[in-house]
């Protein structure tokens, strides 16, 4: 009987600590959403250190900005169109650093990312 009423309690500890830990997840900061996206871009096009350094400087400006938007609360529609108009101004920058082969890539990227998305 008592390790019945344990088993309870362990398992309503459990399941209340992993709401709690869900609720209180965090945003990552400008300076690791810039560093993970360059990283990631950096795996999927072998960028040269100059691309690097200047797809970071553009994404941690863009992050900055996007967390001053969502800090600052107003229209979730309209933030989400300001986003937006930042992800294209983003996406249109780092094309003109990449070479031909690196935009193709980039695109095929960003098509299979809009599909993931439109899937949710």
């Amino acid at each position: 009987m008592k390790k019945k009423i344990l088993m309870a309690v362990a398992c309503l500890f459990l399941s209340a600590t992993g709401v709690v830990s869900a609720q209180q997840r965090q945003q990552r900061s400008p300076e690791e959403q810039a560093k993970m996206r360059v990283e990631h871009l950096d795996k999927l096009l072998s960028l040269n250190q100059t691309q690097k350094d200047s797809i970071y400087n553009l994404t941690l400006s863009q992050a900055q900005q996007r967390a001053a938007l969502r800090n600052d609360g107003g229209d979730r529609k309209a933030n989400m169109e300001k986003f937006k108009q930042l992800q294209e101004m983003q996406s249109a920058k780092i094309k003109s650093w990449l070479t031909p082969e690196q935009v193709k890539l980039f695109d095929e990227q960003q098509e299979k990312m809009k599909e993931r998305m439109s899937k949710r």
